[in-house]
């Protein structure tokens, strides 16, 4: 591997997918996402709350094939990720590790619009999101205070996602060129 991995974490909505996309486009380089590997959201409510019951060991988090695809890359890699260095299999291979501070409020909103966007016309949009808003009282944010207990600390760099878009993408830009 010689790739330069640097992950994005914080909790859904927090801006995670704009920021990537928009250092990748600044800085040139690769995209992996956690999500195209996970398969944590196939888990039932009652997995997921058994999950956050025993601590929410991250061994039990690992996406297959991920680990294998980062090992594949070369050059700038921008690793979207809810867990940045804290899950075992992909942490190790991080070289910088931002964090997306996000207020619960805010990250909700922003995931229920980014939702209501991609499911316009759909006419099953009020069930899902009707589901997706009892599993945030049920048990997402347990999962979100286990996020910033685990991944936070981990993190090289902390942003704050309460303001623009372009300007988190500025801030993160300057803490990424002061770590060459």
């Amino acid at each position: 591997m010689t790739a330069q991995i640097i992950s994005v974490s914080g909790p859904p909505g927090s801006g995670k997918s704009k920021l990537v996309a928009g250092l990748a486009r600044k800085m040139g380089g690769t995209i992996v996402a956690y999500d195209d590997f996970e398969i944590m959201t196939s888990w039932s409510p009652e997995k997921v709350i058994s999950w956050l019951d025993a601590g929410a060991p991250l061994e039990a988090t690992i996406a297959p094939r991920l680990q294998e695809e980062l090992l594949s890359q070369n050059g700038l890699v921008f690793f979207e990720t809810p867990f940045g260095r804290a899950c075992p299999d992909t942490g190790g291979l991080v070289t910088t590790a931002i964090w997306l501070e996000c207020p619960d409020d805010l990250a909700l909103a922003r995931k229920i619009s980014a939702l209501a966007s991609y499911y316009r016309g759909n006419q099953g949009f009020a069930d899902m999101i009707t589901g997706w808003l009892q599993a945030y009282e049920g048990f997402t944010r347990r999962a979100l205070s286990m996020q910033r207990e685990k991944v936070k600390p981990k993190s090289d760099v902390m942003l704050s996602a309460n303001q623009s878009v372009d300007l988190v993408l500025s801030s993160a830009i300057s803490h990424l060129n002061a770590f060459k």
